[in-house]
């Protein structure tokens, strides 16, 4: 989940740089320097552990781990990084257009540090050639695992942006925007288990003890899954997971849990990961992770507060909410877990000792972002076991959670259709511009009885402009021919139906002029 949180940041920072808040300057030769970063701090670590400097050794590990994303941020914020990759391969950086293909150029630096950086740690763990290589593998596959999703994401908006008709409808009819964000994230899901078994390294749980013990219990309960897998990890980490939905649900096992645990232990986590599935808690996570964010645009739209300034703000505020709201939720999911698997296998002793062995020592009274401690747990789970009023008070409070989950969903879906729907004519207006079908345009504004002045003005101007469907080139050159005659009304409008083809080379220009029509500068 780590590298989940650093590609997020890796991107936020590209957003944050992108907004000006970077340095002036361009230095790519110093951007290639920070490649030694990574193998600086391991040998550092190395040196320090050697002198018996524990503590000072275990800080700079720790920034080691994060040394990707840190470097990044050096690049992208001090280095110039962005202008760089925006004059190497043509595209200008545009973060709220169409991500495509050239955000991988942006994320170069991350891409490049984030490997470095399991290099030098694979190095650090072990001098033996084989483990190392073993390692590297297993921190690679986790990487790619965690950022196959964006991957997926960049290569179809890619795909959808070459398409004008299709990206002006998804970019300007808000309903088809939403229809597509919906199919996006089915697809997402639907291709997530195929994704996983992909990037991971793992194999059909052979036949045996194992085997036989996790098909008993599934038969059990009722639990029907595609097939279960071990998840290879080097017997570096001792995890199990449910993965998908329906038919493509697989269930992975790591090589450490499965050397860890006995029989009944095995079967008490697997009831566990089936109280995650019985209870819904994927469902309810996205429930409450769509209220939050619909509701929060929706907000924004709604007090007119939608520039790019106060949208970064906001979803910066947004997504660090979103952080520790998501860790509340899945420390207490972990509970209702572990009293599903307590209730279908009536073994408290089996389940108490598995939490123990996968713990261990360190993770007794430390609590994480997703789980309690181990400690925390199992008394939790005796004291239920004794008394299961406690079982059933907790269950009540998540089970009201739930519901309250999707009803904010709902509630907030109902009102962002409501507007969407509203919205519909003038966002047909828009499209109808965005795709230079001028004459389409203009019949459509004459059914809408309240639409908006500056979209009015535009299909004006698009008539005007004496063409079918004049290019993005074309109608900046007609602006610059206005704006030369000091028509500069005209060059904005102009300009504003080059930007809506797509045109985005014109923004600088066109916001220089709506600062001067603003102003009265000149």
């Amino acid at each position: 989940m780590a590298y989940l949180f650093h590609i997020t940041l890796a991107l936020g920072l590209v957003v944050v740089a992108a907004e000006g808040f970077a340095l002036d300057g361009e230095h790519p030769w110093a951007v290639l320097a920070l490649a030694l970063v990574p193998h600086a701090l391991a040998w550092s670590v190395r040196r320090l552990g050697v002198s018996g400097r524990f503590m000072l050794a275990g800080w700079i590990l720790a920034l080691l781990r994060i040394s990707g994303v840190v470097c990044h941020g050096v690049a992208v914020l001090g280095l110039g990084w962005l202008k760089s990759a925006s004059r190497w391969n043509g595209a200008p950086v545009d973060v709220w257009s169409w991500p495509g293909i050239e955000l991988f150029f942006f994320l170069a630096p991350y891409v490049v540090f984030s490997v470095l950086a399991i290099d030098a740690r694979a190095r650090l763990r072990d001098r033996r050639t084989a483990e190392v290589a073993e390692f590297r593998r297993y921190e690679l596959r986790s990487f790619l695992a965690l950022s196959s999703p964006l991957v997926l994401l960049l290569a179809t908006t890619s795909l959808i942006a070459a398409n004008e008709t299709l990206r002006a409808y998804v970019e300007h009819v808000g309903l088809f925007s939403a229809l597509f964000l919906v199919a996006l994230v089915l697809v997402l899901a639907i291709l997530l288990p195929m994704l996983v078994k992909f990037a991971w390294h793992t194999s059909p749980l052979p036949v045996g003890a194992a085997r036989t013990t996790l098909e008993t219990t599934a038969a059990k309960l009722g639990f029907r899954c595609n097939d279960v897998f071990v998840w290879h990890t080097g017997f570096r980490v001792a995890n199990a997971a449910v993965i998908g939905v329906g038919p493509t649900r697989k269930v992975m096992f790591s090589d450490l849990l499965l050397a860890q645990l006995g029989e009944r232990e095995l079967a008490t986590v697997f009831a566990h990961e089936i109280g995650h599935v019985r209870r819904h808690h994927v469902f309810v996570f996205a429930a409450w992770s769509f209220a939050l964010f619909a509701a929060t645009n929706y907000a924004l739209t709604y007090f007119g507060m939608e520039n790019e300034g106060a949208s970064l703000m906001w979803l910066a505020a947004l997504l660090l909410f979103w952080y520790f709201g998501f860790g509340w939720f899945s420390r207490r999911v972990e509970l209702e877990a572990d009293l599903h698997a307590l209730e279908t296998t009536g073994d408290v002793e089996a389940l108490t000792s598995a939490l123990e062995r996968l713990g261990g020592p360190h993770g007794r009274a430390k609590d994480s972002w997703r789980h309690f401690g181990v400690e925390r747990r199992t008394a939790f789970l005796r004291a239920a076991a004794e008394n299961p009023t406690l079982a059933r008070t907790l269950t009540r409070k998540l089970r009201l959670f739930s519901r309250a989950g999707y009803a904010a969903a709902l509630i907030v879906a109902g009102l962002q259709l409501e507007a969407l729907w509203s919205e519909l004519p003038r966002d047909r207006v828009s499209a109808a511009l965005a795709t230079g079908h001028y004459a389409q345009a203009a019949q459509l504004a004459r059914s809408v009885y309240d639409l908006d002045p500056e979209l009015s003005v535009l299909v004006a101007r698009a008539l005007d402009s004496g063409e079918c469907a004049p290019t993005s080139e074309r109608l900046v050159e007609l602006g610059r021919e206005a704006l030369a005659q000091e028509r500069r009304s005209e060059a904005r409008e102009y300009f504003t139906l080059a930007y809506l083809r797509g045109d985005r080379s014109i923004v600088p220009e066109l916001d220089r002029l709506e600062v001067e029509l603003r102003t009265g500068s000149r």
